[in-house]
């Protein structure tokens, strides 16, 4: 379905119109997409599948390893060979502003995640730099709320 109905991923989103394409998928999975002017947000809902694992969880009932760290821990900062749906990888520059928000990560913080991005699989500048940031900033409003005005 294609409508303005469904609950909002980022809360800071609500001042906008909504466009939400709804879509009902096998195993019982059902996807939000929230279409915004400039980027999407989405809500994956499904029950737990074997082998799960990635970005949302792995589904064992433990929310305390959930977090990017425990994740990239587990699988890595990027999709495995043979795992990616696409037919290529895309080049991703990045911009002065995700730069800026780099330099902004505080010593004792952007310390430790150097020495847990290097040692993640975080291999390439794109994959590293998410690495940095996620771990950074990870969480924090007032980085989200600046990003999207960014429009980063």
């Amino acid at each position: 379905t294609y409508d303005s109905n469904g609950r909002l991923v980022d809360p800071a989103t609500h001042v906008w119109e909504k466009r939400v394409v709804r879509m009902d998928l096998p195993l019982g999975v059902t996807m939000e997409v929230f279409r915004w002017t400039n980027y999407l947000d989405f809500r994956l809902t499904m029950t737990a599948q074997p082998g799960q694992d990635g970005c949302c969880g792995n589904f064992d009932g433990d929310a305390t390893n959930d977090g990017t760290w425990h994740m990239m821990q587990r699988i890595g900062a990027r999709v495995g060979p043979g795992e990616n749906m696409f037919n290529h990888r895309t080049h991703v520059d990045w911009t002065s502003h995700e730069e800026a928000l780099l330099k902004m990560c505080p010593a004792d913080r952007r310390a430790a995640a150097e020495g847990f991005c290097s040692h993640s699989g975080a291999n390439g500048s794109v994959p590293w730099k998410s690495c940095m940031i996620d771990a950074c900033f990870g969480r924090n409003e007032h980085v989200l709320r600046m990003t999207q005005q960014l429009g980063i």
